[in-house]
């Protein structure tokens, strides 16, 4: 339906519209700014990313930002200075536990650049009550008809005293193996390689008369993967109209990052059901491995359930990236572009903290 409407309207506004002559070339000579991204948190390490934006006159000869490899960093926490250290060309990073409540402060300097400030705080995290996961079917969203969905119940309650800004995500973490068979054979040891225990198990029946099994050892491969949520049935997450969907908005979210507020939950204990499709990359365990990996190692296939708490200025960025996504007539270049959000002063970027809270969920668990 969006495409129909972007192509009746297209020839419309075409004969509607008067012909104008532009070139960049005549645009009065801008200045390159500093562009800080900084999103502080209470893990050990804070990234900063510190370039410099490219003028319109300009960009014709240019990639894009520039990165700044001898910029100059005041970091503080509640007045507290802490290093700062250059991981590489326009990358930075800051050492130290931060906490809950404690406010952030950037200052940052580089030559021929006008200055920038930036701050922001760590808010409370907002943790999951209860979670549990059950096997939904569902239609996939674009025509292809039912398929079977995990269905994520993840409860939390809002704080009725502030306006919140939250973000959801689901992890899938998928821990495969080798299995490395040591024996001796004619005097000397060799080594095989198998993908399962059942394939050597076949093996070691097959030629047990002949091969002495010196040793037998699981070698784990732990992957993590953040899923797409089918948002539909989530008014949370799928706040779109028909009416919307038909001129021209979708309902993506940037990076899979789920965003939304407390505007109709505020003080509310409230379910969030979120559905993902977590059969990719699975296969049965058989049960001594599935044993070794979690009594050994500490794997377990699963789900892990992440809530953000987010400052209002992380929400209100985020909000704009997903707005450009999605609205398509933007795109066409038939509405405005709405300006990227930012609280850095004098420049460009954010500076924004959060907060996460993760559950995990071992596969397996699922109810009908």
């Amino acid at each position: 339906m969006m495409k129909k409407t972007i192509c009746f309207l297209l020839p419309v506004l075409l004969l509607m519209g008067c012909k104008d002559d532009f070139s960049a070339d005549s645009l009065p000579a801008g200045r390159a700014k500093l562009v800080v991204y900084c999103m502080p948190s209470t893990t050990d390490t804070t990234f900063i990313s510190v370039t410099r934006s490219v003028p319109l006159h300009a960009y014709g000869s240019r990639d894009g930002a520039i990165s700044v490899a001898d910029a100059a960093i005041t970091y503080t926490v509640n007045g507290r200075r802490l290093p700062v250290a250059r991981a590489e060309n326009g990358l930075y990073y800051v050492t130290g536990a931060q906490h809950i409540g404690d406010r952030v402060s950037i200052h940052v300097e580089a030559e021929g650049l006008e200055p920038v400030d930036a701050g922001t705080e760590i808010p409370q995290p907002a943790g999951w009550e209860k979670t549990e996961v059950r096997t939904v079917r569902l239609s996939d969203g674009f025509g292809s008809g039912m398929r079977d969905y995990s269905q994520l119940l993840a409860t939390f309650t809002d704080n009725a005293a502030t306006r919140d800004y939250y973000a959801v995500r689901v992890k899938q973490r998928l821990c495969d193996y080798e299995l490395h068979a040591w024996y001796t054979v004619f005097g000397s040891q060799e080594k095989m390689v198998f993908m399962s225990y059942s394939a050597w198990k076949a093996y070691d029946t097959g030629l047990r008369a002949g091969i002495h099994c010196d040793s037998i050892r699981v070698i784990p491969r732990v992957t993590s993967r953040y899923l797409p949520i089918l948002t539909t049935g989530e008014k949370l997450l799928n706040p779109i109209s028909d009416i919307d969907d038909d001129f021209g908005f979708s309902n993506d979210f940037y990076g899979d990052f789920y965003i939304f507020n407390d505007a109709t939950i505020n003080g509310l204990t409230y379910t969030l059901h979120l559905n993902v499709d977590a059969s990719w990359g699975v296969r049965n365990w058989e049960k001594e491995v599935a044993e070794e990996l979690k009594g050994r190692y500490g794997h377990e296939n699963g789900l892990e359930v992440e809530l953000y708490h987010l400052t209002p200025d992380y929400y209100r960025f985020l909000l704009v990236l997903n707005d450009l996504k999605n609205n398509s007539f933007a795109q066409a270049g038939l509405s405005q572009v709405r300006p990227t959000y930012s609280n850095v002063v004098n420049g460009l970027g954010i500076c924004a903290g959060f907060s996460r809270s993760g559950i995990f969920i071992p596969m397996g668990n699922e109810t009908e």
